[in-house]
């Protein structure tokens, strides 16, 4: 969040608020600790296998400490993190696949000042900003896969311990809380390579997907709760397979709960797999294309093609941006005649979002004449 700040002394200051944001969290006294364990108390899984963790916060003295979920709020406040030794890799909630958008629209409206139309998925939360006073009671979050934080590359013997720092003793009437770090005792996981496994896996969860979960009605409660713990089943697998599952199962459209299927080809450590598959998965008759899957599709193949994304001037790009847009616009536009009713007037959206634009060069990305044949083939006048 930011806000605006003029008086010293009588609000936060920006000098306050950057002294508050690169402050170190205080060590947690003895009376207050962070639980972390493997539900089930299991302790050996395979590469890509849903580990089940539960956290929770306990203090001895009721009423002393405050749980704040904004942990930015805090002056050296964190969220939860896993940290694991050996090390392991921390799972990034931007894409790899998906660098900079920003960088991307700024190569497509290189020639002029200006924005131009920007894809990508948002996500908000309308009870985000809760505060709990511990009290003799542990508060629990119930569980989480860990996969949620770590990917474990290699198989071995792992010790991780959980940290954050999301509790204080300050009020949210002080201006300046200092958050309370806490760590817990480690829990040493075993993790097994096996490729048989994995490929077993991989079928069973997608058998199961298609058998509960493909329907074009929402699942009723339980089952939308067994439709999650499947699909995010198969996203954590991470192989070539589990990749092919995804792309296939997923059709753009909303079925009433978020199954994760966008997400995990965004993350996929087989971007070039992902790529091809997502590029023909667009084309299919079932599929609502939005704008933010083309323009994800454009800025994929511009990473994993040329260095547009490192240190180069995005005007040196522009040219090339706009090929690769308007290959996927065009490969849209073919597909609309095919696409089900249920889905191809917001896919034609999606088409017109961006074959209309003009980026600078005084010409639509899609020449005139050839956009108002694609729209006659789907029974829309120019």
């Amino acid at each position: 969040m930011r806000g605006f700040f003029l008086i010293i002394g009588v609000v936060l200051s920006p000098v306050s608020a950057s002294l508050a944001q690169r402050a170190e969290p205080v060590p947690a006294p003895d009376d207050v600790s962070l639980h972390f364990q493997i539900e089930g108390d299991q302790h050996r899984f395979h590469l890509g296998e849903l580990i089940p963790m539960k956290f929770s916060y306990t203090a001895d003295n009721a009423d002393k400490y405050i749980y704040v979920s904004l942990s930015n709020k805090l002056a050296g406040g964190r969220g939860l993190e896993v940290t694991c030794s050996p090390p392991v890799e921390a799972v990034k909630s931007q894409p790899a696949m998906s660098p900079d958008p920003d960088r991307f629209t700024k190569m497509l409206n290189a020639l002029c000042t200006g924005s131009g139309v920007g894809g990508g998925i948002g996500s908000g939360c309308g009870d985000c900003d809760s505060e709990y006073l511990l009290k003799d009671m542990e508060l629990s979050f119930g569980t989480i896969p860990l996969n949620r934080y770590l990917r474990f590359r290699t198989p071995g013997t792992y010790s991780c311990v959980a940290s954050a720092a999301d509790i204080t003793m300050v009020s949210r009437d002080e201006k300046i809380r200092p958050a309370l770090l806490l760590k817990s005792k480690p829990v040493v996981l075993s993790i097994i390579d096996d490729p048989a496994w994995a490929h077993s896996a991989a079928t069973a969860y997608a058998d199961a997907y298609d058998k509960i979960c493909r329907g074009d009605d929402t699942p009723e409660h339980r089952t939308t709760l067994e439709c999650f713990d499947t699909a995010v089943r198969i996203t954590y697998l991470d192989t070539r397979e589990s990749l092919a599952a995804e792309v296939r199962m997923f059709d753009g459209r909303n079925h009433g709960w978020e199954n994760g299927f966008w997400d995990a080809v965004q993350h996929s450590s087989y971007p070039e797999d992902a790529l091809r598959l997502m590029t023909h998965r667009i084309q299919d008759a079932d599929v609502q294309v939005s704008t933010a899957v083309l323009e994800s599709l454009a800025i994929w193949d511009l990473k994993i093609n040329t260095d547009a994304f490192q240190n180069a001037r995005p005007a040196i790009f522009h040219s090339t941006a706009l090929d690769d847009l308007r290959k996927y616009v065009r490969l849209l536009g073919s597909s609309l005649p095919a696409k089900n009713r249920d889905v191809r007037l917001e896919s034609i959206k999606s088409y017109r979002t961006y074959a209309e634009q003009e980026y600078c060069e005084g010409q639509p990305l899609i020449p005139t004449e050839e956009r108002n044949q694609v729209l006659a083939s789907v029974g829309i006048r120019p």
